[in-house]
């Protein structure tokens, strides 16, 4: 297998597979994180690295021997509990897993490692040991969300169980801009290899009335706009389908009117029984001081089915971009079509 270097990587030598950083616990959420990234690395023919996070020594002594030799034996429990899911991973993989035992804070280390490994995408849990709480995402997610400049691959504990289960519908949010597309030839592989129904989804902003927006002649003005756009967008997605529907891809389009985008395409997949998003991480507004933007930081902190995030920035190149440019701006999250 041959794999193109991302945009930054331009004057290294081709490497052979991609990288998966996986993130695991002592919770009962991390067979299903595991799962995830055993099947993305199947599909996308990646190497698995496996981290669990420890606190440090001193924040568990406090000058006591008893705190040490808990310290000790917590250590001990984790090194047994990565060597048991070293063990299931190779197995499924059929091929050798690595392994990092670390200390520190959760978040820090794992971006330390995501760049020391130069991981493609990092998979994480919704949820870890502290369990399912009322604010949607755990701590440690957030913070790695908030300066990963990886692909995220965010497990959601509120999804059901993915033991024997393959994905069956996959939804795939598009702005019409290259920055979302670029996530195309990787949701095809992903639904090829599991045979399923990609859903190509297209929101156009409904207009709601206002003060500065309220005369009937406004109103009939964005009707008519919001009538054009919908035929649009449906030209739009049709042309992409017929592309991927000629390879024999079951592809399906939705366009839809909402209000709030982010909103109208967590519904979409409720309503489709989707069984994860694959989505860009910045559309056709990109803010490049952000790993993310708007749009995808919602489906990742909102969304009840696991989100496959593919990071379009080249690394390093976080910094504005100057859309007069005729050029696109490179991307990075493709796959090379004939390696599908």
């Amino acid at each position: 297998m041959k794999m193109v270097p991302s945009p930054t990587l331009s004057s290294a030598p081709l490497i052979e597979r991609h990288q998966i950083l996986v993130c695991v616990d002592l919770s009962p959420f991390t067979d299903v994180c595991l799962f995830y990234a055993i099947s993305l690395a199947r599909v996308l023919r990646s190497d698995l690295t496996m981290i669990h996070v420890m606190q440090p020594r001193h924040e568990h002594e406090g000058g006591a021997n008893n705190n040490a030799l808990d310290w000790e034996f917590s250590r001990q429990q984790a090194r047994y509990h990565l060597e048991r899911l070293e063990k299931k991973a190779a197995q499924a993989l059929g091929r050798p897993v690595k392994v990092r035992l670390e200390q520190g804070h959760p978040a820090e280390r794992i971006v330390e490692i995501e760049k020391e490994i130069r991981a493609d995408l990092t998979v994480i849990g919704s949820h870890g040991e502290s369990g399912v709480t009322a604010w949607g995402l755990g701590s440690t997610v957030h913070q790695v969300l908030a300066v990963s400049r990886s692909s995220v691959f965010i497990a959601h504990a509120a999804s059901e169980s993915p033991i024997a289960m393959s994905p069956e519908r996959i939804i795939v949010p598009l702005d019409g801009s290259l920055r979302t597309e670029c996530v195309l030839p990787t949701a095809t592989r992903i639904a090829r290899a599991h045979r399923a129904e990609l859903i190509l989804v297209h929101v156009i902003q409904e207009q709601l009335p206002t003060s500065v927006l309220h005369t009937a002649e406004d109103l009939k003005l964005v009707r008519q706009l919001a009538s054009h756009m919908e035929i649009s967008a449906k030209t739009y997605l049709e042309g992409l389908r017929a592309g991927l529907a000629r390879d024999g891809d079951r592809v399906r389009t939705v366009v839809v009117q909402h209000a709030n985008q982010s909103k109208a395409i967590i519904e979409v997949a409720k309503h489709e029984r989707a069984n994860f998003i694959v989505v860009a991480a910045h559309g056709a507004n990109c803010d490049g001081d952000h790993s993310h933007g708007c749009v995808t930081e919602y489906l990742l902190t909102h969304s009840e089915v696991p989100v496959l995030m593919l990071q379009d920035r080249p690394e390093g190149e976080m910094e504005r971009i100057d859309f007069g440019e005729v050029i696109a701006p490179p991307l990075r999250a493709s796959y090379l079509p004939e390696l599908m």
